[in-house]
């Protein structure tokens, strides 16, 4: 997933992951992921649960930040410009209408994954990937 955000010539290591878990009311704040030596290498996120609106915003938390929805299963790959932005989770829906979970739901529905689906129907997981050095 990291390829094509590549420079030129080089290929992505995964050497960490991060994994976010959002409950009920949970949010993450406006942030940069300025912990990687090389800002130049990519991260690969991945959506699982609930969907939630991400904010993705400019270099200086003054700039509006542009909102998305992000829901599970969806891959966003952070890159160029975009490793240098203000970026943040403010809400995940977790009523019935709007979580948008029903094909992971049809996966998990039998009597063995009943505390998974418990879960995920109020839960979000993001799982992100990257290279620190």
């Amino acid at each position: 997933m990291a390829a094509p955000a590549m420079p030129c010539g080089e290929e992505f290591h995964p050497e960490a992951a991060i994994v976010n878990y959002f409950g009920l009311g949970d949010m993450l704040g406006g942030h940069l992921d300025d912990m990687e030596k090389d800002w130049s290498k990519p991260i690969v996120s991945i959506s699982l649960g609930c969907k939630a609106i991400f904010l993705l915003g400019g270099k200086s938390r003054e700039q509006t930040p542009i909102a998305m929805f992000l829901r599970s299963g969806d891959v966003m790959l952070m890159a160029g410009e975009a490793r240098e932005c203000f970026h943040g989770v403010p809400r995940i829906f977790t009523d019935p209408e709007n979580t948008e979970i029903t094909p992971l739901e049809s996966q998990f529905s039998d009597e063995d994954h009943t505390s998974f689906l418990d879960y995920i129907q109020t839960s979000r997981i993001n799982i992100n990937i990257r290279q620190v050095f």
